[in-house]
């Protein structure tokens, strides 16, 4: 096990973990883990901090395989633009992508009243599928939701007219609803 502990070593603590050495490997992650780290916490970030801190130690694993000693550039600056650079495309994308939906949900139609078409759509699909949940459910549990939840009838007046305890309609009711959610979802 090698590991290094002043400055000066880092070009060999690269070679190392070209050959394949982990120690190596992760002495270089945890010295440049306070860049990736401080990269992250940018301001514009705050929102996809974690995958700023993911992208960037990616960089830093990418710039330790891809680093070629005789190009003359130091070490320390390769990985440092890299990660700097990842991170910026990272935000890139994700601002681009918040465009889109801000452009989508700006751009969803509308017809000339001001109603949003899709918002009824998906309404008027939901409602159907309670309907056809509603309608395969056992005959008292029907008429105890039907009456307390979509009428006005409270469980006193179903438990009446189904000749059950107030207890036994609650217990209807609270099946039925179970059943709804799973045959819905909830």
């Amino acid at each position: 096990m090698y590991i290094l502990c002043n400055g000066d070593d880092l070009p060999q603590l690269v070679v190392q973990a070209q050959q394949g050495k982990p120690e190596a490997f992760a002495e270089i992650c945890r010295r440049f883990e306070g860049l990736v780290v401080k990269q992250a916490a940018q301001a514009h970030l705050r929102s996809i901090r974690e995958d700023a801190k993911a992208e960037g130690l990616l960089a830093v694993v990418e710039g330790v395989k891809t680093y070629n000693p005789a190009s003359g550039v130091p070490f320390a600056g390769y990985v440092e633009s890299r990660v700097r650079y990842r991170v910026w495309n990272l935000f890139k994308r994700e601002r681009r992508r918040w465009q889109r939906e801000t452009l989508w949900e700006e751009s969803r139609p509308e017809d000339d009243a001001g109603i949003r078409i899709d918002a009824e759509v998906e309404n008027g699909l939901m409602a159907a599928s309670v309907r056809r949940a509603i309608a395969e459910l056992p005959d008292k549990q029907r008429l105890v939701v039907t009456a307390t939840l979509l009428g006005e009838a409270g469980l006193a007046d179903v438990a009446r007219e189904l000749q059950v305890s107030v207890q036994a309609a609650h217990g209807l009711r609270k099946r039925a609803i179970a059943r709804l959610r799973t045959q819905i979802g909830d």
